[in-house]
């Protein structure tokens, strides 16, 4: 398959998800998918499109904006360097995100996607004792770090 194609479905695969639109979404994936989050590793487009649905409810207007590499092909295989902000439990969010995609034909057969969770958590955290603790595990990793 042409690596436009592959990029295009990439990029309507990712709106169908940032619209909480979880049937188009799994329209774009094989039946034996695999998609493998920070969060969990979900087999199979029901388990997929209930992790999409699980998704939508807890993250409010989700924007995705390619930056930095932008979708990479080669092959039946892609990269996606993107930044995913939103709403999460009432508080704005932005995150970098590194996805690696794998096609049978012209549907994603697996896709493996990489963030960092505690900057979320230190970016939705509110109140005590959730706040004090996300930063006190921030500052310590950037202390060691250093």
């Amino acid at each position: 398959m042409a690596e436009e194609k592959i990029a295009g479905i990439m990029r309507e695969f990712v709106k169908a998800m940032a619209a909480g639109d979880a049937e188009k979404t799994i329209s774009y994936l094989t039946e034996d998918a695999v998609s493998v989050t920070p969060y969990g590793t979900y087999k199979g487009k029901e388990a997929i499109k209930k992790n999409v649905v699980a998704m939508s409810t807890n993250m409010k207007d989700m924007k995705v904006t390619e930056t930095g590499n932008g979708i990479i092909v080669q092959g039946d295989k892609a990269f996606f360097e993107h930044v995913l902000s939103g709403t999460f439990q009432g508080k704005k969010f932005e995150m970098l995100a590194m996805c690696a995609y794998e096609f049978s034909g012209d549907k994603i057969k697996n896709v493996r996607s990489v963030y960092d969770r505690l900057l979320i958590a230190q970016q939705v955290a509110k109140g005590w004792p959730a706040k004090p603790l996300v930063n006190m595990v921030v500052k310590q990793s950037e202390k060691a770090m250093k």
